[in-house]
């Protein structure tokens, strides 16, 4: 049985679909049981688990050949790292006690680094904690997600600007596709080894605000500017979309990492693997008529 955290993000999502097509057992793990139906449907095994619940967790973790485990943002939380560390606890207790032959989870560029990255530092300490483990463990360490552009296409197309928090526009940067991810994951977990791994992964090639506005503009046949976003303004940005003070204050100190030149994979013989997906075919998926601009 593999046991998926995460499956209504697009990662987790991608890792279950994939497991699920090639007709393997999955247990997918929710918060929300009103979403249990739609994967049950799909056939998979359904377990309802908060990721604070020592004791939910441990019956959906029970008899796990493999295990996935991503955490959310938790952008609304007024404390994200404290929450996070607590979330880290309970999840370390539950696979301790149950034992899955592996685990493989959702890192990220620059989580080897334990300051100054912001929302990334997270990750770090998930590192740090699942790597006290006595079961092999794989952190896929993934680039800035391609998807993140996605959420900007309203604005661009009612004002032919594409707002970018990385600064300069030219700045390229390792990006990647979430389904990319999740196939990975979905792989590593078919996949036997030793000890702790460490995989870097990015795209087919990197990316910078200027590439993105360059793409836009031949696919909407106009002109598409990238205009960067002042820095005094990335926590009045984040606050504006619904985050709180605390997690406004991470994204803010990562955007800074990333166009420092901080935030970058570690290397020094680090596992790495890159992905097939375009940036493109992501913002304007195959065979569309740009309607995914339209949602």
């Amino acid at each position: 049985m593999y046991v998926i955290l995460g499956v209504t993000g697009h990662v987790g999502c991608a890792t279950a679909n994939y497991l699920l097509s090639k007709n393997l057992p999955v247990r997918a793990v929710l918060r929300n049981p009103a979403k249990a139906e739609q994967w049950r449907a799909l056939g998979a095994d359904v377990a309802i688990a908060g990721l604070q619940d020592v004791q939910a967790l441990e019956a959906a973790f029970r008899n796990a050949e493999g295990l996935f485990v991503m955490t959310p943002p938790l952008l609304d939380s007024p404390d994200p790292i404290a929450e996070h560390d607590k979330m880290l606890s309970a999840l370390s207790t539950a696979i301790t006690r149950t034992g899955p032959e592996k685990l493989v989870f959702l890192s990220s560029i620059g989580a080897h680094l334990p300051t100054g990255t912001g929302a990334i530092k997270k990750l770090y300490s998930m590192e740090q904690s699942f790597r006290q483990l006595s079961i092999p463990t794989a952190s896929i360490r993934a680039a800035w997600f391609m998807e993140n552009f996605s959420h900007s296409m309203d604005y661009v197309r009612q004002n032919n600007q594409l707002p970018s928090f990385l600064d300069p526009t030219d700045l390229s940067i390792p990006m990647v596709a979430t389904r990319d991810i999740g196939i990975l994951a979905a792989r590593k977990l078919q996949s036997r080894w030793t000890g702790h791994h460490n995989i870097e992964l990015e795209g087919p090639c990197r990316y910078s605000a200027d590439d993105v506005a360059v793409i836009l503009s031949g696919r909407l046949k106009r002109d598409i500017t990238a205009t960067p976003i002042p820095t005094h303004l990335y926590e009045t940005s984040y606050l504006s979309f619904g985050c709180t003070v605390a997690a406004a204050a991470m994204m803010a100190e990562m955007h800074k990492g990333f166009n420092s030149g901080l935030i970058t994979f570690e290397g020094n013989g680090q596992q790495y693997h890159s992905a097939d997906t375009l940036l493109e075919d992501v913002i304007f998926p195959p065979h569309s008529d740009g309607a995914a601009l339209q949602r």
